[in-house]
């Protein structure tokens, strides 16, 4: 797999760990990040998996820095992309370069609360419940084919760091299966156009 991150590298580290433990049958073949200040850099080099920044703000044309990442998964031999707190969004160029071997973890129940700040706007909405999907990434924003989802209560006294907490929780639980689930659709060729 390749993983895509911007952030800290929370589920990142799960599958880092699972991986290690024997508990998940995956090669991390790289990490592309679009920050470089992003802490998921630094798990990567602690296992010294190879990790490579690439910020769309160097490129004249985002068709280019999708390039760029195309070119980097493609000599890397990557088979599925998992997109772990990227917050970018791929354009159809990117998209249709790995069809159907593209997930993305998001943050909520989808299709409600699509977007980046999904959290926040079910606190401030005055949902009861809320969890997190992993989704076949296609060419509408976090709207792919569901694989996986996990709910869990929203409670008065919960805030969007507490909430964050608990659905990382639900995420580093749910991504693997996902990641399981989206490899044994690849390997066989159920999706098509490979």
């Amino acid at each position: 797999i390749g993983v895509l991150a911007s952030g800290e590298g929370t589920n990142f580290q799960e599958l880092i760990n699972l991986s290690e433990k024997g508990e998940l049958d995956i090669d991390i073949k790289v990490l592309i990040t679009n920050k470089d200040d992003a802490g998921c850099i630094e798990r990567a080099e602690s296992v010294k998996i190879p990790h490579k920044i690439i910020r769309g703000k160097d490129f004249s044309q985002k068709e280019l820095f999708e390039l760029e990442i195309i070119n980097t998964l493609i000599n890397y031999d990557v088979e599925l992309i998992v997109m772990a707190g990227w917050m970018k969004i791929v354009t159809p160029f990117f998209i249709n370069k790995f069809k159907n071997k593209i997930i993305n973890i998001h943050p909520s129940l989808l299709p409600a609360y699509k977007g980046g700040s999904a959290i926040k706007e079910s606190l401030s909405n005055g949902s009861k419940i809320t969890g997190c999907s992993v989704h076949f990434v296609d060419e509408e924003v976090d709207s792919g084919s569901l694989i996986i989802q996990a709910a869990l209560q929203i409670f008065d006294k919960d805030n969007i760091e507490t909430l964050t907490k608990k659905i990382q929780i639900l995420e580093h639980k749910i991504l693997p299966h996902s990641i399981c689930h989206a490899g044994f659709l690849i390997r066989h060729n159920f999706m098509g156009n490979y």
